[in-house]
């Protein structure tokens, strides 16, 4: 799966730029902060994001004060924001890095956005102020415009979460993400769900059990996610006007709430298609499996490097002479230390250690 995994200049930029935004912030006197100032957050800093960042979320630590203002709070502290951030651009112009011009900022619901030009691409920050009562790995508070007031989230602890689940599942949970979001990517080209979306749908299928990772591949794991969703959401599809909700990993609330009928039913439908070809490649030989997989993941999935190695992996299983080590390595000579033969099976996919 490494030609799915962020682009290295992407994740330059990643680096880069978020330090910047937050060394300037920290010379603000406006806003009123705490520690420890800020956190990266979102996909990026979860690990989870694929391909081509195109942006970062930075958590801002602000003062418990703007929470305490009844009335105005939450707009106030995003008054601020913004008003710091109107001097970035000749901040970055006077270090050298980027024309002020190239520089837009946008008010959010609950965050700034910071749009980047110029750098040879795009690429966005969000500022999201938040309260942090009980600690920055408990419940946190963020200011929505909207609702004038503060809502809470968690993102923070749902990291700390997801990589509990990812090292108890032999690192599987996080690759099973990143594979997700580029199905969506490849099935759909619009009406697609939020990343975040997939994230706690399959967060939530293995840490309940629902998918069990121990000892399968990913074809079988691919396979196995396909055939849940479709028995947990075909009620909802058959069910007029229902959407199936989402439930966040920490506070259980639908995060798809705004999920539309009509975006959730071609959801379905990718669904549906995926599962009938991961069924099928789960029983034929590697070359018809290949191009039944690339049905599901697109043709760039399997490059020909890959090919070939599966080619020898495919030999070796159809003649019983895999082996599997007690650590979950998968190859074809037996080495020094014990290790457990797998029986003859049809082409299942590769298994990533």
């Amino acid at each position: 799966m490494h030609h799915i995994e962020p682009d290295a200049d992407r994740i330059e930029l990643a680096k880069e730029y978020p330090s910047k935004v937050r060394n300037f912030l920290k010379s603000s006197e406006i806003l009123h902060t705490e520690d420890p100032f800020s956190r990266l957050a979102g996909s990026y800093a979860r690990g989870t994001a694929i391909s081509n960042i195109k942006d970062v979320d930075i958590l801002l630590f602000v003062s418990q004060d703007y929470k305490e203002i009844v009335s105005s709070g939450a707009e106030q502290v995003l008054r601020d924001l913004y008003s710091v951030l109107r001097k970035l651009p000749d901040a970055l112009e006077i270090e050298g890095h980027l024309d002020p011009e190239a520089v837009a900022l946008r008010k959010q619901r609950r965050s700034i956005n910071v749009h980047l030009e110029g750098i040879g691409c795009y690429f966005d920050l969000d500022i999201v102020p938040v309260t942090a009562p009980n600690g920055v790995d408990d419940v946190l508070y963020i200011p929505d415009r909207d609702w004038s007031k503060w809502v809470e989230t968690q993102p923070l602890g749902y990291s700390l979460a997801l990589s509990k689940l990812n090292r108890e599942n032999g690192g599987k949970v996080v690759r099973l993400i990143k594979l997700f979001k580029h199905w969506r990517d490849v099935q759909m080209n619009i009406l697609r769900p939020k990343s975040y979306w997939l994230e706690c749908l399959i967060y939530n299928l293995v840490s309940k059990m629902v998918i069990k990772t121990d000892g399968k591949s990913y074809a079988e794991l691919s396979y196995d996610i396909l055939n849940a969703i479709n028995i947990e959401f075909t009620p909802y599809l058959n069910t007029k006007d229902k959407v199936p909700p989402i439930s966040d990993p920490m506070l259980k609330n639908n995060v798809a709430w705004n999920w539309e009928r009509s975006a959730f039913e071609t959801f379905m439908r990718r669904v549906e298609e995926s599962l009938k070809w991961a069924s099928r490649a789960l029983e034929e030989e590697q070359e018809q499996a290949i191009n039944l997989w690339k049905k599901v993941f697109g043709n760039d999935f399997f490059p020909s490097n890959l090919e070939n190695s599966l080619s020898t992996y495919s030999r070796a299983a159809l003649t019983g002479s895999l082996h599997t080590s007690p650590n979950g390595l998968i190859g074809i000579t037996v080495e020094k230390n014990p290790s457990l033969p797998i029986p003859q099976h049809k082409f299942y996919g590769e298994d990533e250690n």
